[in-house]
């Protein structure tokens, strides 16, 4: 009985402790510490949100910490008990982290705190089996890539400039005309001096959605791969990079030499270096990704902020983390040009239409998209060495895109069913 009872009133005072933290009393000075990831976000505009939250929470210090090794650094801190209480996780590894219970479960705080009528949808990537594991805080949004365009190509060609509306995005086949019309090759050595696009093959799967399909199935018990669908995009970029040679060997050309009209690319790009490379030496916009047979549709990537779930300070964690996703919060992101989740921002006039390049950010926040976890392998399976073998073969040229796609179902079918 006095064990009970002992319990009783442990549960009593923990869920008192829990209301009064909630209701901003109970304000003792406390530490967090945080792994902000990488890039641009973790350099430049991380400390401007740790700053204001610093502001409007005097009693908590956020003290920024470093990883090296990515994903692999940060699991050692995990595993010797040092990492920070809040860190970074790329989205195509947060299955691992959530099956490998390396993830806080954050649900309670969010079904408290949050409207989420009031977010995007681009949750996915922190979401498991209907419970949150960590809030959207780095990446594409909502949509991630787009065709950045260079508008003084396409105006010398006198050329309609795409529009920036999903609605009225450029079909496979008017990219693929346009790719082939702006590639010149003037002295005719086979290496053109305007390149009509770019793609980079590591991110293929980013043209999916728009034929209607992605790699897995929801619950990844099998591949779409080898459905026609999957099969007539790998078939387009690989005439696109092979048979019609338009595509431009380098991502950065269109930055650099200003000599590519459309360059697909993520939208972080906007604020992280395509507009200080640019500079005055073209003028530019952006565009949707390429409408299919489910027109112009995008993919959903989103690195999240995850709790440590060894944390002393779980309560100042998610302020932090609440903070992050507020009006304040989620402002100063925008105001660096950073993919947002709040509606209120994330659609607000002043941060979706510009007075400079790219002037339109619609093809990032409007339209369709899916989640781009089902593009990856689920936890507990790497990806086949013949998956990487067939694609390598198909950027060659060495086998058509169905015997590719045919290739790589088979050993993903075999790496699927033999999961424990």
């Amino acid at each position: 009985m006095k064990r009970t009872v002992g319990v009783g009133l442990v549960v009593l005072f923990a869920a008192a402790l829990l209301a009064a933290t909630a209701s901003g009393q109970g304000n003792e000075p406390v530490t967090i510490s945080i792994w902000g990831g990488w890039g641009h976000f973790e350099d430049a505009t991380l400390p401007k949100v740790i700053e204001a939250f610093e502001k409007a929470h005097p009693h908590i210090r956020v003290e920024r910490r470093q990883i090296t090794g990515d994903m692999e650094g940060l699991m050692v801190q995990l595993i010797g008990g040092v990492a920070p209480d809040i860190y970074m996780v790329r989205a195509e590894s947060m299955p691992t982290f959530v099956a490998q219970g390396l993830a806080y479960d954050i649900t309670p705080f969010i079904e408290r705190d949050l409207v989420m009528d009031d977010y995007l949808a681009a949750w996915s990537s922190a979401r498991y089996d209907g419970r949150y594991y960590g809030i959207p805080a780095e990446g594409g949004g909502y949509r991630e890539d787009g065709i950045f365009v260079n508008r003084d190509i396409f105006n010398k060609a006198g050329i309609e400039i795409p529009s920036p509306d999903p609605a009225e995005a450029l079909t496979f086949d008017e990219w693929t005309q346009l790719s082939i019309r702006l590639t010149q090759d003037v002295d005719g050595d086979g290496t053109p001096e305007q390149w009509g696009t770019h793609f980079r093959t590591t991110r293929w799967y980013f043209f999916l959605p728009s034929n209607g399909v992605s790699v897995f199935n929801e619950d990844w018990s099998d591949t779409y791969i080898d459905t026609p669908e999957a099969i007539e995009v790998l078939d387009i970029l690989q005439k696109l990079l092979v048979e019609y040679k338009v595509v431009s060997p380098d991502t950065y050309l269109f930055e650099r030499e200003g000599n590519v009209a459309m360059n697909i690319y993520w939208q972080p790009r906007v604020s992280s270096g395509a507009r200080e490379n640019i500079g005055d030496k073209f003028d530019w916009s952006v565009a949707p990704m390429p409408a299919g047979k489910a027109g112009s549709v995008g993919l959903t990537k989103m690195n999240p902020f995850v709790i440590n779930p060894d944390t002393q300070h779980a309560e100042a964690a998610w302020e932090f983390l609440r903070f992050f996703l507020s009006e304040e919060g989620q402002r100063i992101v925008a105001d660096d040009n950073r993919a947002v989740v709040l509606k209120s921002v994330a659609l607000a006039p002043e941060y979706v239409y510009l007075d400079y390049p790219p002037y339109n950010l619609l093809p990032f926040v409007a339209g369709d998209a899916v989640d781009v976890m089902y593009q990856f392998e689920p936890p507990g399976v790497t990806r086949p060495q013949a998956v990487s073998q067939a694609l390598n073969r198909l950027w060659r040229g060495e086998i058509p895109a169905q015997t590719a796609a045919e290739q790589m179902a088979a050993a993903w079918r075999a790496a699927l069913a033999s999961r424990d």
